[in-house]
């Protein structure tokens, strides 16, 4: 890489870097008044988006030891926003299934997040706007695409 593909890869980096900083710092802030950790929100989210899910599901989601998911799934349900259920298929099998009290809160921090967001971008044009989408769209599925062939040298 010639000197200017390495200062601009190093400021793409530090510009993703600094709005990842804001973006979990807001989003710690309305976990903290809803007495949720990140952790137990970022576990209510992948239940909301993948519905019910083993144990074992769950961990590999959010990529963490199963030990410390069913501790996070442990005071998830002694706090009410999830309940283990056993599977109606296989009664040995149970699943994490959210309760109404944890999608309200992965509804509620959205929202704000969203909030957060809109404020953010008020004053791009309207105009511009779907460029902005399109650009993040490539970005993500190209980072989730090196990420999965583990070529780190594209």
């Amino acid at each position: 890489m010639v000197d200017a593909d390495i200062l601009f890869i190093k400021q793409v980096e530090g510009k993703i870097r600094q709005s990842n900083t804001v973006m979990y710092r807001h989003g710690r802030s309305i976990l903290t008044g809803m007495g949720v950790s990140t952790p137990q929100f970022n576990a209510l989210l992948t239940l909301q988006e993948f519905g019910s899910l083993t144990m074992g599901e769950l961990c590999k989601h959010l990529f963490t030891a199963c030990s410390t998911a069913t501790d996070l799934a442990d005071r998830m349900e002694r706090a009410g926003l999830v309940e283990r259920v056993r599977d109606t298929n296989d009664r040995r099998v149970v699943r994490m299934v959210l309760l109404p009290k944890g999608e309200e809160i992965v509804d509620a921090v959205i929202t704000e997040r969203c909030r957060f967001l809109r404020e953010v971008l008020q004053e791009y044009p309207e105009e511009e706007q779907p460029k902005v989408l399109q650009f993040l769209e490539v970005l993500a599925e190209r980072m989730e695409s090196v990420d999965a062939r583990g070529d780190m040298s594209s």
